[in-house]
């Protein structure tokens, strides 16, 4: 068994750097504990995530569609804390002003689970290595989900040249490429272009992350 110190409790008033400190020391122990018990700690705090993103998401759905909270909401996210964990949860972005007069913040759009309009989950995004892509079915669609350049990329699971599956394909993690397990056709992992013929690009889908789980649209 591996023992993980238990993290002290919170101090009242304790500033955003100490607590962004003890959320980093935090995920530091789960980092480093037995494969099974990381996975279940993992489980457990992407599972709390989307808890709470599922919250706030829907808070800051209701601030929107009303003027005067469009005009609190802009108010509470100069406190550093609210701004911290809304940009945490992808529900607001930060670009830098390029003039005084625009915003400080722009709103995400953002979904709940429950209203996708075409999105499908799939597997847990730490699931997807370089050397292991991952397929599942999802929308009436054969996906599958590759890791290149440390980003996660979504195809039509059919190899171009006869639509074979390409899941037990070779992974070239130097080169950046998978080859088709099936007749030897090698394809770029992030742009789905065939090295070995031109007319048999890979079909992409569109991709995201939503507290750890990907989440592909099928055309």
């Amino acid at each position: 068994m591996h023992d993980v110190s238990r993290s002290p409790e919170p101090t009242p008033g304790e500033d955003l750097e100490s607590l962004a400190g003890r959320v980093d020391r935090a995920i530091g122990d789960v980092a480093s504990l037995e494969p099974q018990a990381r996975a279940t700690a993992m489980a457990l705090r992407e599972a709390i995530e989307a808890f709470h993103r599922a919250g706030l998401t829907a808070i800051v759905k209701r601030l929107k569609d009303d003027p005067r909270g469009k005009e609190l909401l802009f108010e509470l996210v100069d406190d550093p804390s609210v701004r911290a964990l809304l940009a945490m949860h992808g529900i607001i972005r930060t670009p830098a002003p390029t003039t005084a007069s625009e915003p400080p913040l722009e709103l995400v759009q953002i979904q709940l689970p429950g209203d996708t309009k075409g999105w499908c989950s799939g597997p847990q995004a730490d699931e997807v290595t370089a050397e292991k892509p991952v397929a599942f079915e999802a929308g009436g669609a054969k996906i599958l989900v590759l890791r290149v350049k440390n980003e996660l990329r979504a195809f039509r699971n059919a190899c171009a040249h006869v639509g074979l599956p390409l899941e037990r394909g070779m992974c070239d993690v130097e080169a950046g490429t998978i080859t088709c397990p099936w007749h030897g056709f090698r394809f770029d992992a992030d742009t789905g272009e065939c090295l070995s013929a031109p007319q048999c690009q890979l079909e992409p889908f569109p991709l995201r992350v939503t507290a750890g789980v990907v989440w592909v649209k099928p055309s």
